[in-house]
């Protein structure tokens, strides 16, 4: 963990905003690592509270957190059995995976007094996010869902099935035998090497703040350590891309008066076409796509000054 905390600590000294990093005990007594930036104008508005995705953490919004930050107060943390955040056993059936992720970050509100707000996802924070919208829609004003994962219903014809890239089909093939990132753990002091290997392309995404090894000594630290919400997650799919209990199959039941933005990725492996799916699913309810041109799946990282300047605007609607 003495690894991750360093690392981190150089990814969070470029943020020229003030903010707050700190562990937030929960009443089961897990600890969630998050980090807090709040603007001396505009405390009194709604947070913006983002999730992030498999294997990821705080760090990899690096890109996005001043931006966001400049009018509202802004969240982010290490979901549950990620990054630097507790990492408890998870049930290993899906529904129980999924209530272990939910009704932590139930509790992580409760106890940093959040009354409400803009909930932001990332692959499989967007299902998480979603999942938490079922359950306490009353606590957001606003679901932002970006490149979700777990959505469709996997197909029985493999012709309907979208190529996924080089590495998601590596990750998969370890699946059956162990949890995904097993093969990133064996490596040991390789493992930052390894990580470069199979994603050249995140030192790019970060280029303008690193150009060393920063970003995948990031991404290997966060996934060394016990196998926790990587286990709760192998629970929750059936095949890297597929839920167990695809989203699209509920999402209908999140109440009808909370908005939702779906923001995808242009060349993503994701399936954009959820986003008229969740529309034709909801009618009479608001819900908007877009996809931003020059994405992949990491749109945050891809092209982060399109990406800042669509959340501000889904932020600017909400008080």
């Amino acid at each position: 963990m003495s690894h991750l905390k360093n690392v981190e600590a150089r990814i969070l000294q470029c943020l020229q905003n003030r903010f707050v990093a700190r562990y937030i005990s929960l009443p089961n007594h897990s600890k969630i690592w998050t980090v807090s930036l709040s603007p001396d104008r505009g405390k009194g508005r709604t947070p913006l509270v983002m999730v992030h995705g498999f294997g990821g953490g705080v760090g990899l919004w690096i890109l996005n957190l001043d931006s966001l930050s400049t009018h509202r107060p802004l969240h982010a943390f290490d979901l549950l059995g990620f990054g630097r955040s507790s990492r408890p056993p998870f049930p290993h059936e899906a529904q129980g995976a999924e209530e272990e992720f939910v009704s932590s970050i139930e509790a992580w509100r409760r106890e940093m007094g959040i009354p409400s707000m803009i909930l932001l996802g990332h692959s499989l924070g967007g299902f998480l996010a979603t999942s938490y919208s079922l359950q306490y829609p009353e606590r957001v004003k606003h679901l932002i869902l970006v490149d979700p994962w777990g959505f469709p219903v996997r197909p029985t014809d493999r012709n309907q099935v979208r190529s996924a890239p080089a590495w998601v089909k590596a990750v998969a093939t370890v699946l059956g035998r162990s949890n995904p990132l097993a093969v990133l753990r064996a490596a040991g002091p390789w493992g930052p090497g390894l990580v470069q290997r199979f994603r050249p392309d995140f030192k790019q995404k970060f280029a303008d703040f690193f150009d060393d090894e920063t970003i995948s000594e990031y991404i290997y630290h966060c996934n060394a350590q016990t196998p926790s919400g990587e286990a709760g997650f192998k629970a929750m799919m059936e095949a890297f891309g597929w839920a167990r209990r695809p989203m699209l199959e509920r999402i209908h039941l999140v109440r009808r008066d909370l908005p939702i933005t779906l923001i995808y990725g242009a060349n993503s492996w994701i399936d954009s076409s959820t986003g008229e799916k969740v529309k034709h699913l909801r009618p009479g309810s608001y819900v908007c796509d877009m996809a931003i041109p020059g994405a992949s799946h990491h749109v945050y990282a891809d092209q982060p000054h399109a990406f800042n300047i669509a959340v501000e605007e889904i932020c600017d609607s909400v008080d």
